[in-house]
């Protein structure tokens, strides 16, 4: 799956320094949903200070794992 974050130079970092993210799914909370980081690429707004972070993502079960 490919996703997009925009935001600031700081908002950005917090996202692309973690190799693993986790979302919550809208319908059946509190289940969680653990992705791993793939091929970030961050591209800058020509006039101001955004960014976006587009990355793929893929879901992983390894819970050995710490973020």
């Amino acid at each position: 799956m490919k996703i997009c974050f925009h935001g600031t130079a700081d908002e950005i970092s917090l996202v692309a320094g973690r190799p693993l993210l986790v979302l919550l799914t809208a319908h059946d909370l509190p289940h969680m949903r653990v992705f791993e980081l793939y091929h970030p690429r961050i591209q800058a707004h020509p006039h101001r200070e955004h960014y976006r972070l587009c990355a793929r993502l893929a879901e992983t079960t390894d819970e050995g794992r710490t973020a």
